[in-house]
């Protein structure tokens, strides 16, 4: 079984081994190649230098990106006809960049990877993967995470899909008998219900007017008449996902869908009223309201007439009409009291006198507008009712409620708002809208005409960490960013401060990122490591400059507008600390509030010495002595003492770590454990010693073994001499 990512090697599109047979001229052009691409960064790789093609099979058909490529929104496309909303797809990706390892395609939101990425047969990638919920998806969109040899983070391409279909629909065979007044409903027939945009608004102007519901996911066409005799209707229907035309060619709407209805006159006088919808609020105090209906002879004057949704005697009053007067016009003034709820789908309303049916009218009463829920989407995620938006995104806005049709929705705040007419009903409206980048207002409050409904949107800065580039870090005479500073710096001789200073201006440079808050550690730490001092800065709050777009927007307090210097907070200043004391210094982001988003920078600082200055004791044993002007190689000597005043010297780069070699002056006693009666050799010297320690010690050993050289003057015998030889060194 092969992991997620292929690191078998192979000769892209099936070539044999036998391309290896090349001159190493062209070997070294390839490694050079590669060598330049890798230096200067994948990101200048195109594509089509990492693919030669990409294949999509469904069902019995394949679609090649070479073959079946369509430009839409902008970009470039790979377009697919499909039958089924979930159907199991198969991947085939031809590579082309030699040094491609192997492929992952990344899961994500409209698809569901079922295997990994295979090779077959040296020629290609393959997988397989599910695609969800086609006709709702959009954006639909494929990662595919290639792996290279020579770039430690993969490569993610987006594969964009145009998925379409053919939609059918028709009007099923049935009655083409329509009456003057009465609203008929008719279930549309089709192969895809779900690809139909519903436009819920009635048509105006025609012999017959219609408009489109969805229930119980069916679509349903209303149709109202207007005028007797043959009439003719045609429509179209807007269409989630298109088809193509034989030019290839996407089309978002079906061939239109004709019938031919006869129109009959009302079976009782139809009275036309000059609302057609009124608005009905169960929990407010009963209010009448003015109507004109159209004049009949048999229409009373100042009586009250009973509405209802039957026509046989006993039915559920819905409302009451109050004839008042006769206008010049042929109406009649008339007051309206609304007691339920009718929909003109549902059938005419009879205009009763007492339980006798003698016209019929129709109107909607529906309930008042009221916005019950509002969500959010950005491009790529789910609709979710958090009512937070950020400065300069693209969002769409959903409104879920009663009555929403009539609404005139509006939002104080928002940009280039577009209200989505085929998405929208009487219980759902859905808006596109920008955020400008340098709205001030802290919410975004929603309208209709000037009441306000609903909740309002909340602006929120944006809380992304920044890297380090906006803060410098000044020490000695050295400044460098903080994102670039070495995590260990030797600092030699006295060090007066350690200071940050913050750059504002370029927190928001190239995207906003938002006022930084930070957490500072510093801690002193002597030369065996011991902690002798430290100090936790915590809630320090770093706010744009003046030169962010949202800088009027940011609060002033509490923001940090000067430098941090570290002597403020220690006890023992920087320059009062002695050498090998280190100062570390630790930067991160809070993360309470940034989460695993959060960085982090520690530096330290170490007071160093390049030598020091010690008196130091050995006991040499085995001394060679060599006195000058006497004949032979010198004496072997016994165990000697040693008082040395001498210079070590250190490593660079490292933490108080001596060099093997040490230079001196003292005193030599030759001998001086020798206390035998026939010693002559016993006397004392002024001597010049290097050592040199072939075995490493510890640092807190005080015990060593050196090897001497040097050479000097006996007092007693008054001659110059030479001595080597090895010894025994105690550390005072």
């Amino acid at each position: 079984m092969l992991s997620d990512y292929e690191i078998r090697e192979r000769p892209a599109f099936g070539m044999k081994r036998n391309i290896y047979s090349k001159t190493n001229a062209m070997r070294c052009f390839s490694v050079l190649f590669v060598l330049v691409f890798s230096q200067a960064g994948f990101g200048q790789i195109a594509p089509q230098q990492l693919f030669s093609d990409i294949k999509l099979r469904i069902d019995t058909n394949l679609y090649s990106w070479k073959a079946n490529q369509i430009e839409a929104m902008g970009a470039p496309h790979l377009w697919f006809e499909y039958q089924e909303e979930a159907p199991v797809v198969e991947l085939q990706v031809f590579p082309k960049y030699w040094g491609l390892q192997g492929l992952r395609l990344a899961p994500a939101d409209g698809y569901e990877p079922l295997d990994t990425f295979r090779m077959v047969n040296g020629e290609y990638y393959r997988a397989k993967l599910r695609l969800r919920d086609i006709t709702q998806t959009d954006f639909l969109t494929l990662t595919i995470q290639a792996r290279l040899r020579y770039q430690e983070a993969p490569y993610n391409y987006e594969l964009r899909l145009f998925p379409v279909t053919q939609t059918q629909a028709y009007l099923p065979d049935g009655p083409e008998e329509l009456f003057i007044g009465e609203e008929k409903v008719i279930p549309l027939e089709s192969s895809n219900f779900r690809n139909i945009k519903v436009q819920e608004t009635w048509s105006s102007g025609l012999p017959i007017n219609y408009k489109l519901s969805r229930e119980e996911g069916q679509v349903l066409l209303h149709l109202l008449p207007n005028d007797v005799g043959r009439q003719e209707l045609s429509f179209t229907l807007g269409l989630r996902k298109p088809y193509l035309t034989q030019e290839g060619k996407p089309v978002y709407q079906s061939p239109p869908i004709t019938k031919t209805f006869t129109v009959k006159p009302a079976k009782l006088a139809y009275l036309n009223i000059d609302l057609r919808e009124a608005s009905y609020d169960q929990s407010a105090a009963r209010e009448e309201i003015e109507i004109q209906l159209k004049y009949h002879p048999k229409l009373e004057m100042r009586k009250t007439y009973r509405l209802e949704a039957s026509e046989e005697p006993g039915g559920a009053l819905v409302a009451e009409i109050f004839t008042r007067n006769v206008l010049g016009n042929g109406r009649v003034l008339c007051w309206l009291r609304l007691y339920a709820y009718h929909r003109r789908s549902d059938g005419n309303l009879y205009i009763k006198d007492g339980d006798k049916a003698v016209f019929i009218t129709n109107l909607d009463i529906i309930p008042r507008t009221e916005v019950q829920k509002v969500s959010l989407r950005r491009e790529g995620q789910d609709w979710q009712e958090n009512h937070e938006v950020l400065p300069g995104e693209r969002i769409e806005i959903r409104i879920e409620g009663l009555s929403l049709h009539r609404a005139d929705i509006r939002f104080d705040g928002l940009l280039q708002v577009q209200r989505d007419s085929l998405a929208s009903s009487d219980r759902e409206v859905s808006f596109s809208a920008v955020v400008p980048l340098t709205i001030t207002q802290k919410k975004i409050r929603i309208y209709n005409g000037t009441e306000q409904v609903g909740p309002a949107l909340r602006v929120k800065e944006y809380a992304r960490p920044r890297p380090f580039d906006y803060i410098s870090l000044h020490y000695g005479k050295d400044s460098v960013l903080l994102k670039d500073a070495s995590l260990l710096a030797f600092l030699e001789g006295t060090l007066d401060d350690i200071t940050l200073q913050f750059h504002n201006d370029k927190i928001d440079q190239g995207r906003l990122y938002g006022p930084q808050e930070l957490e500072v550690d510093i801690q002193v730490l002597e030369k065996g490591k011991t902690l002798a001092d430290q100090k936790e800065i915590r809630n320090l709050l770093i706010c744009p400059g003046a030169s962010s777009p949202r800088f009027a927007a940011y609060p002033e307090e509490g923001c940090r507008q000067t430098e941090l210097r570290v002597n403020e907070y220690l006890r023992r200043k920087t320059f009062e600390l002695d050498s090998w004391t280190a100062i570390r210094l630790t930067v991160r982001h809070k993360g309470e509030k940034y989460g695993k988003a959060a960085l982090s920078k520690t530096v330290e600082f170490v007071l160093f010495r390049k030598s020091t200055f010690d008196i130091d004791v050995s006991f040499p044993a085995g001394l060679v002595v060599k006195k000058l002007r006497e004949p032979g190689f010198g004496n072997l000597g016994g165990i000697s003492m040693a008082m040395i005043a001498q210079f070590s010297f250190y490593r660079d780069n490292n933490i108080a770590r001596e060099k093997p070699y040490k230079f001196g002056f003292g005193f030599l006693a030759f001998n001086a454990f020798n206390f035998s009666e026939n010693n002559s050799n016993r006397d004392v010297g002024i001597v010049g010693l290097a050592s040199l320690y072939p075995i490493p010690t510890k640092e807190r050993s005080r015990l060593s073994f050196p090897l001497y050289a040097g050479g000097g003057y006996f007092l007693s015998e008054s001659k110059w001499f030479l001595l080597f030889g090895p010894g025994i060194r105690v550390q005072l």
